[in-house]
């Protein structure tokens, strides 16, 4: 694992790299100028020198001597080629120029001139370089401490100002804990940052991420406490069918009945296991209409869909008269099969549970892009008291009677909730009860 270090540490660290290379650079210029600053002014005491020596060598090296310049000086004088004066240690002939030249083991800096007089006389002049290179050698090492002196001072003072930098993150820090620790995050503040840019911009991130995270939470607790409740009903709507049944199973088995009572309680049998698989498709189909998400919605054609639904219905009850009113063109983006669940279990119910013998089916679109779905009967109607309970699942109406499973409009009201629409009950125009779709127009995908 990649061992982890805190941002002032690496500010500070930063700083540190930042200086060693800055006072890397400047550390070699200056060693480099000492160096070369000290060789001019040796040279330009030995150009002094050579200057009076040209003259006359042998009174000039007396006279230098005298004011303190020919000290630990050698001189080689050379007219024609010839050494005419020397000075222990004899230099050799040299190029033009200074130069440092080893003699007998010891490094001299020596300067070669010559006369522009036509005798032509060539001056060498040394001087030993030991005391310049340690004088350089000392330069030097003041520069390389004071090189290093300035990068820890680097690093301290990138230490003590990034604790300034890095407060706002580490207050940051702190709100998030406690805020995470908080019992009760609806009322939790949000975080807050000040005074440093990328804070403020990772304050508004993190509360960004801390509110999907509770909506998040909020729909997950809510989808559980749905689920309980979900799965209580159910349990409850399917045991009391399955207890009756198994009620008939135990008189069959122990009692000895005659063909009549037999017939009949193998009737009522029946009804009871048809009860079960009718509750056991609509939770299915509820189920279902729950994991449909968005890129399942199509375009959709109502006004067939509607004239589908009103054929079917009076194939399956044949009492029943169903007329259709649609506009010609009614195309929105949605779930086919959710709509025609839905329109089939409305005109189901008008049947089953209000006994309607006439039906119509209507469906037209609003200025505002609505689409309004209508299915009104001559049926008993329904109390206004129930007509928003109804939708409620498991909830059947004082009219329904024992039969259905009680999940027929809680389908209507789900495919209207998938449609971000809404479905509701009106007064209706055949003398029973109007059920209202109310469809938003919605782009394709």
């Amino acid at each position: 694992m990649s061992r982890s270090f805190s941002l002032r540490t690496r500010v500070a660290g930063s700083a540190a790299a930042g200086a060693i290379v800055v006072v890397t650079l400047i550390s070699l210029i200056s060693l480099r100028a000492i160096e070369r600053n000290n060789l001019q002014q040796i040279d330009q005491q030995l150009g002094i020198a050579s200057r009076i020596i040209l003259i006359e060598p042998v009174v000039a090296v007396n006279f230098l001597g005298l004011i303190g310049l020919g000290a630990d000086l050698s001189v080689t004088v050379r007219d024609g080629g010839s050494v005419t004066a020397a000075s222990p240690p004899q230099l050799p002939e040299l190029p033009l120029g200074s130069r440092t030249e080893e003699l007998g083991g010891v490094p001299y800096r020596v300067l070669t001139t010559s006369s522009s007089q036509p005798s032509g006389r060539v001056v060498s002049i040394g001087i030993p370089a030991a005391d310049a290179a340690e004088l350089t050698a000392q330069q030097q090492r003041w520069v390389l401490g004071g090189a290093l002196l300035a990068i820890a001072a680097a690093a301290a003072l990138g230490w003590l100002l990034a604790g300034a930098a890095v407060r706002p993150i580490t207050r940051l820090t702190r709100q998030v804990s406690a805020r995470s620790a908080f019992p009760d995050p609806d009322a939790a503040h949000p975080v807050a940052a000040a005074g440093v840019h990328e804070a403020e911009k990772l304050a508004e991130a993190v509360n960004t991420m801390l509110e999907r995270v509770d909506r998040a939470q909020a729909e997950t607790a809510a989808a559980l406490e749905t689920a309980r409740d979900f799965a209580a009903v159910a349990a409850h709507e399917l045991r009391t069918p399955l207890t009756a049944m198994r009620t008939d199973l135990e008189v069959l088995r122990t009692l000895d009945l005659d063909e009549a009572q037999r017939a009949e309680i193998l009737a009522d049998l029946q009804r009871g296991q048809t009860r079960v698989e009718t509750t056991l498709a609509a939770l299915e189909r509820l189920a279902t209409g729950d994991l449909v998400q968005d890129r399942d919605h199509v375009a959709t054609d109502v006004a067939e869909l509607c004239d589908q639904a009103a054929h079917d219905a009076m194939r399956h009850f044949p009492g029943l008269t169903v007329r259709i009113e649609t506009d010609a063109e009614l195309v929105t983006t949605g779930l086919p099969a959710g709509l025609r669940l839905a329109v089939d279990n409305a005109l189901a119910n008008s049947v089953r549970h209000g006994g309607a013998t006439e039906a119509l089916v209507a469906a037209h679109r609003r200025a505002d892009g609505h689409i309004v779905l209508t299915v009104d009967d001559n049926g008993s109607g329904l109390p206004e008291a129930e007509r928003g309970q109804v939708f409620a699942r498991f909830f059947r109406g004082s009219a329904a009677g024992k039969g259905g499973s009680g999940l027929g409009l809680a389908l209507v009201a789900q495919q209207a909730r998938l449609h971000r629409g809404r479905a509701y009950f009106d007064d209706g125009t055949l003398g029973g009860v109007r059920l209202v779709l109310d469809l938003p127009p919605r782009e394709p995908h």
